[in-house]
């Protein structure tokens, strides 16, 4: 095989072909939150109810029920932690988890009481990992956690499986992201060339197609990756202006996408993205 055909060879096997089923400049739904304690909002969850979603404050282990049909009030509060760098924040059925930056993983049983049982797990991951993605993983039954890693390196990104059976997290890492790879995938213009690598912010697992989608505030970008393979299947530039600081993502059973940003001299938002499918 020639250079050149084996140059088109891999263009074809890693090149996204298809479209993303998301309109993702123009959100069908925007909902500010008006709570200042939600200005800085890391992670985002759905619940089982719907229009319900989780959030979890950044440095205290708080985790607020937040209403997306009544413009972001705080419905709950579960307190499990006085300080700490949670990152992400997750509901699987009667229980809910979070993530502390370093890998450590929370589980608050009987949450909706006035003594909830909260169990600590320790992983083989470090502080210098930098957890801050969690999701669940359904086929898995498992907890998905993206590390952000540093980043001003261009090394691979690294996604794990917390099985929720055993308590314990995999020796290596399920999926990756080559940054490099993205960069190929979405040229970079003169502002991204002033930015860091991409590294994932948020993570959730789509629930009709399975794939995997990962956003980064680095170099604000979204990549989606086959849930079989880890393949990227798209891989686009998010738009500053409606997402300054995109940290949280998250679906409903219908396929509809939310991504959350932190709010820069202003309030946090959360933004809906209704799913298109495929014809």
């Amino acid at each position: 095989m020639t250079s050149l055909a084996f140059a088109l060879c891999f263009l074809l096997q890693t090149t996204p072909t298809d479209t993303l089923p998301y309109d993702i400049e123009n959100p069908s739904f925007i909902i500010n939150l008006v709570s200042e304690e939600l200005q800085e909002i890391s992670g985002l969850s759905p619940t089982d109810t719907p229009g319900v979603f989780l959030a979890i404050a950044d440095e205290v282990g708080e985790i607020f029920f937040i209403d997306g049909a009544g413009g972001g009030v705080i419905l709950r509060r579960v307190k499990f932690r006085e300080k700490g760098d949670f990152e992400g924040v997750e509901m699987v059925g009667k229980c809910l988890y979070a993530a502390k930056s370093n890998g450590d993983i929370f589980e608050i049983g009987c949450w909706d009481t006035d003594h909830p049982n909260i169990m600590e797990y320790k992983t083989h991951l470090k502080k210098e990992d930098d957890v801050e993605g969690l999701c669940y993983d359904a086929k898995r039954f498992a907890l998905l956690l993206a590390c952000k890693q540093n980043p001003d390196s261009a090394g691979l990104r690294r996604i794990f499986a917390f099985d929720l059976k055993t308590k314990q997290l995999s020796k290596e890492p399920v999926y990756t992201i080559d940054p490099e790879e993205v960069n190929r995938l979405v040229p970079l213009n003169e502002e991204d060339k002033k930015r860091r690598h991409v590294s994932p912010s948020g993570i959730a697992v789509h629930p009709i197609t399975n794939d995997v989608y990962v956003i980064s505030t680095a170099q604000k970008r979204l990549v989606v990756l086959d849930y079989k393979t880890g393949a990227i299947r798209y891989a686009i530039r998010l738009n500053k202006t409606i997402l300054p600081q995109p940290e949280g993502i998250a679906f409903d059973k219908e396929g509809n996408l939310y991504l959350s940003s932190e709010g820069k001299k202003g309030e946090g938002l959360v933004l809906k993205f209704d799913y298109r499918r495929a014809k």
